[in-house]
């Protein structure tokens, strides 16, 4: 990578992909040099927050050789745990500059602050040096013999998250490969060949209900954040190189494989060391001279066979349970496709992502019926089960793939029933949410005892937290702009929820294929803002 600034010899090379345009390295130097200039008298702890890739590339490479620490949010929300000064960089209007001499850098003295939410609700601060961040993508690089190749790298994930970062931005960087800006948001977005796709299981998992799949299968999928599951990994490496990554933000990449039937495959420059209830790892990818990982692992001949998170092991009345076999023994369940179990209160609790026969036995029966149901089944396996449970179409996860652990204890810290999502649709700015208010829901009680309906409170309240959860929003009180009750909506009812957003407010509406029982709008800016 230094030879690319410190000389000429790559600058008629393609460097970047952004939509039409093609930039050479030539070109991505003067827009880097342009920003240089602009960043210069910032304070010595910058923030990046930008989401379009084109824009954050330059904005970092300029960080870096202005010799700033570097923090990467994605979340603006996020800005008010930041305990130091600093500015945020916003887009800036570039003017090319010519002839700059980049400052020599030492790579071990820039810093890049990455967050991830871990199991808490406050974001942990990761710091890597550039240092990790190139020899991890060096090592990838021989790994898995990228250079003198011409491949284009797109991604489903942001740089902000270190994956993001490390095989979208890094990893092509440094191996003189092509960077494609547009984010990937559904499998008929490909459309070139040699393309190397950098995901997540939660975007390659739900391929099998887009209509259109990949136009022009990518030559490599790289994927990280969770396990893919099996029968997905198995289907896609018919059309494509498969290549699932076993880290984390803290560790970096630890190991691979690319058949799903493998174990993972230790990267060359990894050390484990096993404990009894963990492993430690040194590689040059990380700050500290060594990480613990919450994992039981074995080890053979630097294939890695991952057992269970130690970190999921909960204490219930004197007992030891591992959340992990409970999960892989209620996935056995025909009505259960996914499940996700927590410690919650003292007690287990369970959100469950119903199969479509799972789904039909809810609605010819009723919730309670159901729970017991996958009660019994777990009692075959364990003497301590989940004693709380909530049901929804499919697990929550991060833009990282991970799954959102935060806002699943939310939903059990919540007090009110929440209905059942039996289905989505999808789009950018659009969901449209299939939901089953069934009558056990407990805002059903003391509202028209004779005659129970859905509360316009709970309408508006059920339409808000979707609309925050899929476009990641911030709604509150003092943001709703205009409402419209059609229709009452009976127990027992199955409706659907469209969700529509741009860049100043939220539409909402409530519909059925014969009736439309309420809508309304969200602002996205506070109206009492000042007042």
């Amino acid at each position: 990578m230094p030879d690319i600034f410190a000389t000429n010899k790559y600058d008629d090379k393609i460097a970047v992909n952004n939509g039409d345009k093609r930039y050479t390295y030539s070109e991505l130097k003067k827009l880097i040099a342009s920003e240089i200039f602009y960043i210069t008298d910032k304070k010595r702890n910058v923030v990046i927050t930008e989401e379009n890739n084109f824009d954050f590339i330059i904005q970092f490479l300029a960080l870096i050789f202005c010799k700033k620490n570097i923090y990467l949010i994605s979340d603006r929300k996020r800005l008010n745990t930041l305990d130091l000064e600093y500015d945020i960089l916003d887009t800036n209007t570039k003017t090319d500059i010519n002839d700059y001499k980049f400052p020599e850098i030492n790579p071990k003295e820039i810093i890049i602050n990455f967050y991830t939410s871990g199991s808490s609700d406050k974001p942990k601060n990761i710091k890597k040096s550039l240092y990790n961040l190139i020899c991890e993508a060096e090592d990838i690089g021989k790994e898995f013999n990228l250079k003198n190749k011409n491949f284009t790298f797109v991604s489903t994930t942001t740089m902000t998250h270190l994956f993001g970062m490390t095989f979208h931005l890094m990893t092509p960087l440094y191996n003189g490969q092509i960077i494609g800006t547009k984010t990937i948001s559904h499998p008929e977005d490909i459309e070139k060949e040699n393309t190397v796709l950098v995901t997540t299981p939660t975007f390659l998992s739900a391929i099998p209900k887009f209509e259109v799949p990949f136009k022009i299968p990518p030559e490599y999928i790289i994927s990280a954040g969770s396990k893919l599951d099996e029968k997905i990994f198995e289907k896609l490496e018919k059309q494509s190189k498969i290549i699932e990554i076993y880290g984390s933000t803290e560790t970096g990449v630890i190991a691979h494989k690319t058949h799903y039937s493998d174990d993972f495959k230790l990267f060359k420059n990894v050390k484990l060391k096993i404990n009894a209830d963990n492993a430690e790892v040194e590689s040059e990818y990380f700050y500290e001279s060594k990480i613990a990982i919450n994992d039981r692992v074995e080890l053979n001949n630097n294939l890695l066979k991952i057992k269970n998170r130690t970190d999921r092991l909960f204490k219930i009345y004197d007992k030891r349970v591992n959340a992990d076999e409970l999960e892989q023994n209620l996935k056995l369940c025909e009505f259960v496709k996914n499940c996700y179990i927590l410690k919650h209160s003292d007690k287990l609790a369970c959100l469950c992502a119903l199969s479509k026969s799972g789904q039909e036995y809810l609605l010819k029966n009723n919730i309670t019926n159901l729970t017991k149901k996958l009660k019994q089944h777990l009692n075959k396996y364990s003497q301590i089960i989940p004693q709380k449970w909530k049901y929804i179409d499919q697990i929550p996860m991060t833009k990282s793939g991970k799954i959102n652990k935060d806002l699943i204890t939310g939903l059990f810290d919540l007090n009110l029933s929440l209905p059942v999502i039996l289905d989505r649709q999808l789009s950018e700015n659009r969901v449209i949410y299939k939901i089953f208010f069934y009558r056990q829901c407990n805002f059903f009680k003391g509202h028209f005892d004779e005659f129970k309906i859905v509360p316009g409170v709970v309408q508006l309240y059920i339409a808000k937290e979707l609309a925050n959860m899929y476009f990641n929003l911030s709604l509150g009180q003092g943001q709703i702009k205009r409402i419209k009750f059609s229709n009452i909506i009976e127990q027992d009812c199955i409706v659907n929820l469209k969700l529509e957003h741009n860049e100043k407010q939220v539409y909402y509406e409530y519909y059925s294929d014969n009736e439309k029982y309420a809508s309304g709008t969200f602002l996205c800016e506070n109206i009492f803002k000042g007042v």
